[in-house]
C-alpha cells in the first residue's frame, strides 16, 4: 500500500509544489526590492510556510510596518508570522498581519476547527469525490491523509494447456488470507492505518454495510485473463477458463471471437476447418462398369482401372490417355452450347447468366449488384430478374431509348405543371412563380395578391407620399397638396407655386417648399433702403455713420443685410456615410489682404403643427468653405417638421489687420411636413 497512491494526489502534489516555489521567488523578489516580507492574503498553510522560510533573517524593515519574525514552535512543521503568535492557540500555523486579529490555518489533510484555532483531520475516504479509484481500490482515512488499498489481483502467466487458469489475490495485512464460501466477512478489529472509522478487508473484498462483500472483477474488468479465456469469478477470487468455440466455428486467435465457418460447395466444417466431402463414400454415384474418384470440393466417374486424370480415359488401340468430350452426352449442358476442353469442359450461357465451376451451371447474374452504380442512371433503382435487370425511374424522369438513361420530363413544356402564371422546370419536378405583384400561395400552384400598401404601412419607407392605393398586383399613390403625380402613377413632384408667378411685388420673395410655398416681404430696418439689384438686400444708408465714430459705426450697422431661404424635407437621413448636409454656401471679400470671420447664431425655431421638435443651435454646423473667406452652413442631424428655422450668420471683414465692417445673413430653413419627394434636391 502506498499512501496518496491516486492520480488525483499526484497531480494536487504537482500544483502544491510549483505553488511553493511561486511562494518562495516571490519572498525573494520582495527582499532583492528592499521591501517589507509580508505575505498577500489568501495563501495556502503549504504557500505560507515556503513564503516564511525564504523570508527569514534577511530584511531590515525601513518603513511602519510590523517587523516579521518567524518564531518556531515544538511543532516543527508549524510556523508563526508576527509577535503577537507566540501566545496564540493556532494548533498548526499562524499567521499575524497587523490586523485587530491574528489568523490561524491548518496543514494539508485537516481543516480549521469551530472554534477558529483548532485543527481537524480531514476525512478524505467520505468527499464527494472519492480520491481513490472505484471497484479497484479501498479507501482508508488515516490522521491527515488517506491510503489507496489496490484490489488489483497478482498477475500470472497464462496456462497454455486445457486446465483452467487461478490468479491467487495478494493481501498486503495477511500474507496467506484463506477463501471464504459466504460472501461477507466480519470487519477486522483494527482498521488499517489506525484513527480512522473506515474498514479493511482482505484483498478481493471491500467494506459494505458492517461486512466485507466480495468483488466481482470479472464483471469490474479488473482481472488479468486473456482474451482467449473466459473470466470466472469465485469468492475473494477469480479464475481463468480456456474459451471454446462450438462445431463449425473458428476462434480468431488474437481476439478469442467464435465466427461461423462459411464452407464452400463439397466441403463440410469440423475443428475450425472445412474438410473435403467424400461423395464417393455416401452411395451409388456412377454408373455400372464405372468407378467413383473423389476429387477436392466434387467427384469424377471414370471406366474402372481407368489410371487416367479426370477428363481423360484410356485409349483401348494406343494405350495412351485420350481426352473425353463430355459434349457428347446430351444432358452435360442441359441444352446450353457444350465446349469441349483438354480435361474438361465448358457450357456457354445465354446473356444474363455465367457458368458455375463448381456446381458446373449456368446461374443468373445480379447486375445490380455486381455492376452497382454501372448499369443504371443515377435518377433510376435497378431491379435484378431472370437472366437480365430493369431500371426504373423515379418521378419526374422517364426511361430513354437505351433502357438504361432516364431523362427528365419538362412539365411546364408537356402542359402537365399546374401553375397559375409562370412555370419553371427543374430535374425531376417543376416550380411555379408568380408575376411581379404576386407571391405563390400555400398550395405552391396559385398566386396571391401582394398588399404593397399594407406591407409598408407604418415601416418608416412609405411607398407613397400621400395616399395608397392597391391594385392587382401593383398598387398606384396619391399624392398631398402641393403635389402632381407623375405619369408611372407613383412618384409625387412638387409644384413650383413661385413659377406660376405667385408672391408678386418688388418687396416681395417668393420661396417654394414642399407641397406648398412661402411669400416673404423684406422690410429694411430704420437707417437701411432696398437693394435695386438684389430683392434680398438692404444696404446701410451712408449718413448713419454722420457724427459717429468710424470704429463704432462699423460695429454697430452691418453694411448690408441679406436673407437667404431653402425648403428642405423633413427626417432627411444623416448617416456615416453623409455626415452633413449643405444648406448655404457663403462667400465674402477674397482679397489677399482681407480676412473674415464668421459667426452663426440661430435666432428662433417657429413650429407649424403641434408636437414638432424645434431645431436647436446643435443641430447645425458651421465650417470653412473651398474658396478664401467662405463658409458652409450644414445641417447635421435629423429635423421634424413642419417648421420654420431662422438663423443669423454674422460676418466680420478685417483688411490690412484693422476692421472693415460687418455684415449679416438671415438664412431662413423651412422644414417640410412631409419626409421626401422627388430627388431634385438630393434629400
Amino acid at each position: 500500500m502506498v499512501q496518496h497512491s491516486s492520480q488525483r494526489r499526484d497531480s494536487d502534489y504537482d500544483r502544491i509544489s510549483s505553488e511553493c516555489c511561486d511562494c518562495c521567488l516571490l519572498a525573494k523578489d520582495l527582499l532583492h526590492k528592499n521591501q517589507p516580507c509580508i505575505a498577500p492574503t489568501g495563501f495556502s498553510a503549504a504557500c505560507l510556510k515556503s513564503f516564511t522560510r525564504c523570508c527569514q533573517g534577511s530584511l531590515e524593515i525601513t518603513q511602519s510596518f510590523p517587523q516579521i519574525t518567524g518564531v518556531p514552535t515544538s511543532d516543527s512543521n508549524a510556523v508563526f508570522l508576527g509577535d503577537r503568535c507566540i501566545n496564540a492557540k493556532c494548533e498548526h500555523l499562524c499567521n499575524d498581519r497587523g490586523g485587530e486579529t491574528i489568523e490561524c490555518s491548518c496543514r494539508s489533510g485537516y481543516d480549521l476547527g469551530p472554534d477558529g484555532y483548532s485543527c481537524v483531520d480531514r476525512n478524505e475516504c467520505r468527499s464527494s469525490t472519492p480520491p481513490c479509484v472505484w471497484g479497484r481500490e479501498v479507501c482508508v482515512n488515516t490522521i491527515g491523509g488517506y491510503l489507496c488499498q489496490p484490489l488489483r489481483p497478482l498477475a500470472r502467466r497464462p496456462f497454455s494447456g486445457e486446465r483452467p487458469r487461478f490468479a491467487r489475490k495478494r493481501d498486503d495485512n495477511r500474507r496467506a488470507a484463506t477463501r471464504r464460501a459466504q460472501t461477507f466477512v466480519p470487519f477486522p478489529t483494527a482498521p488499517v492505518g489506525g484513527g480512522s472509522d473506515a474498514p479493511a478487508c482482505p484483498t478481493g473484498w471491500y467494506p459494505r454495510d458492517g461486512k466485507c462483500v466480495d468483488v466481482d472483477e470479472c464483471n469490474l474488468g479488473s482481472h488479468d485473463c486473456g482474451p482467449l479465456y473466459q473470466c470466472r469469478n469465485t469468492q475473494g477470487s477469480y479464475r481463468c477458463d480456456p474459451k471454446k468455440c462450438g462445431e463449425g466455428e473458428l476462434q480468431n486467435p488474437q481476439t478469442g471471437e467464435c465466427t461461423s465457418i462459411d464452407c464452400p460447395l463439397g466441403y463440410y466444417p469440423s475443428n475450425g476447418m472445412c474438410h473435403d466431402v467424400d461423395e464417393c463414400a455416401t452411395g451409388e454415384r456412377c454408373a455400372p462398369g464405372e468407378e467413383c474418384v473423389n476429387t477436392a470440393g466434387s467427384f469424377r466417374c471414370q471406366q474402372k482401372g481407368n489410371m487416367c486424370a479426370a477428363g481423360y480415359a484410356v485409349n483401348e488401340a494406343t494405350g495412351f490417355c485420350d481426352d473425353i468430350n463430355e459434349c457428347l452426352d446430351s444432358t452435360v449442358c442441359g441444352g446450353l452450347m457444350c465446349i469441349n476442353l483438354p480435361g474438361s469442359y465448358k457450357c456457354r450461357c445465354n446473356a444474363g447468366y455465367e457458368f458455375n465451376e463448381k456446381t458446373k451451371r449456368c446461374e443468373d447474374i445480379d447486375e445490380c449488384e455486381k455492376f452497382a452504380g454501372h448499369v443504371c442512371d443515377l435518377s433510376a433503382e435497378c431491379q435484378n430478374t431472370v437472366g437480365s435487370f430493369i431500371c426504373k425511374c423515379k418521378e419526374g424522369f422517364e426511361l430513354a431509348a437505351d433502357g438504361r438513361r432516364c431523362e427528365d420530363i419538362n412539365e411546364c413544356e408537356r402542359g402537365t405543371a399546374r401553375c397559375e402564371q409562370k412555370c419553371i422546370n427543374i430535374p425531376g419536378s417543376y416550380q411555379c412563380i408568380c408575376d411581379r405583384g404576386y407571391t405563390v400561395g400555400s398550395d405552391g400552384r396559385t398566386c396571391e395578391d401582394i398588399d404593397e400598401c399594407a406591407l409598408w404601412a407604418g415601416s418608416g419607407s412609405d411607398l407613397c407620399m400621400g395616399g395608397c392605393v392597391n391594385t392587382k398586383g401593383s398598387y398606384l399613390c396619391q399624392c398631398p397638396p402641393g403635389y402632381k403625380i407623375q405619369p408611372d402613377g407613383r412618384t409625387c413632384v412638387d409644384v413650383d407655386e413661385c413659377a406660376l408667378g405667385e408672391c408678386q411685388g418688388h418687396e416681395r420673395i417668393c420661396v417654394n417648399t414642399l407641397g406648398q410655398f412661402k411669400c416673404h416681404r423684406i422690410e429694411c430696418p430704420p437707417n437701411y433702403v432696398h437693394d435695386n439689384n438684389y430683392k434680398n438686400r438692404c444696404n446701410r444708408l451712408r449718413s448713419v455713420c454722420d457724427g459717429i465714430p468710424d470704429s463704432i459705426c462699423k460695429a454697430r450697422f452691418p453694411v448690408h443685410i441679406t436673407w437667404q431661404y431653402i425648403a428642405i424635407p423633413k427626417g432627411i437621413i444623416i448617416s456615416s456615410h453623409r455626415p452633413t448636409i449643405t444648406l448655404f454656401t457663403i462667400k465674402g471679400p477674397a482679397h489677399n489682404d482681407s480676412i473674415v470671420q464668421f459667426e452663426l447664431n440661430l435666432k428662433r425655431a417657429i413650429p407649424e403643427a403641434p408636437s414638432v421638435l424645434l431645431a436647436i443651435r446643435q443641430n447645425f454646423l458651421l465650417q470653412k468653405g473651398k474658396d478664401r473667406n467662405s463658409a458652409v452652413v450644414a445641417v447635421r442631424d435629423t429635423l421634424d417638421g413642419p417648421q420654420t428655422i431662422e438663423m443669423e450668420l454674422i460676418l466680420r471683414l478685417t483688411k490690412r489687420n484693422h476692421f472693415a465692417g460687418k455684415y449679416v445673413a438671415n438664412l431662413i430653413v423651412h422644414v417640410a411636413s412631409h419626409k421626401r419627394h422627388s430627388n431634385t434636391f438630393g434629400y
